[in-house]
């Protein structure tokens, strides 16, 4: 009688292993600063300089959005900037865009090319952010050093800025040759006062928790772990 039941422990305890191997697999870090980190209060909110960083280790994935979730002392707002038009800037590039339409300088962002071939290739993007609406940002997309281009649409909802990664060519370049996340920078600057983040508070601890989870696709298996969620903090001042 012992013998099935420790047979069937053994199996329930390799179970649980392999539960938790799967679900510690895609890891991704966020690493956040803000410049200058003095805080604001409700009705005077600091403007300053937000750059994040995302890692990530699963890069065998394909990733479709991050969605970055600000904590309460920092508001997400594109009203200091003109906007512009999102289909000239996808069709004509950053030319076609107003002075005071940028709302930070270029950032990058490193991929690995073809991860579902026997030879991935290390890629990177030129990322440039613009105002495209009172609530979107677009990110345009420069394929290495190249003319292939693209736009990611970020979507800014109370504390949420969600980021759509574009088919082509960010999660596909060509068409069924898949791309696996690496790494990206997001700089979101303080320009003459103006700014997407501002600071209207800083809690006792003197750190401002951020948010970021990246959702994955199937590339073209389905993916091991749909999404991954890490958390990073920034520090402030009152």
């Amino acid at each position: 009688m012992r013998k099935p039941f420790l047979v069937a422990a053994v199996a329930t305890l390799a179970f649980s292993t392999a539960s938790v191997a799967v679900a510690q697999a895609p890891t991704s870090t966020v690493d956040v600063k803000l410049t200058p980190s003095k805080a604001g209060t409700t009705k005077k909110p600091k403007a300053t300089k937000l750059v994040l960083t995302v890692k990530n280790t699963a890069t065998t994935q394909t990733a479709s959005t991050l969605k970055i979730t600000a904590p309460k002392e920092v508001t997400l707002s594109l009203k200091d900037f003109k906007k512009c038009d999102a289909d000239k800037l996808a069709n004509d590039g950053p030319s076609a865009c107003p002075s005071g339409s940028q709302v930070g300088p270029k950032g990058i962002a490193h991929a690995k090319a073809g991860v579902n071939g026997s030879a991935p290739a290390d890629v990177s993007f030129e990322v440039t952010p613009f105002a495209t609406g009172s609530k979107t940002i677009g990110f345009y997309l420069k394929l290495g050093t190249g003319s292939i281009t693209g736009m990611a649409v970020g979507t800014i909802s109370g504390k949420n800025l969600t980021v759509k990664i574009p088919v082509n060519p960010a999660q596909q370049y060509p068409a069924g040759s898949y791309n696996g996340l690496v790494d990206l920078t997001a700089n979101l600057w303080v320009k003459s006062g103006k700014s997407v983040a501002k600071l209207t508070g800083c809690p006792s601890s003197k750190k401002l928790t951020f948010k970021n989870t990246i959702t994955f696709v199937a590339n073209p298996n389905a993916p091991a772990i749909p999404t991954h969620t890490a958390t990073g903090d920034a520090k402030c001042s009152k």
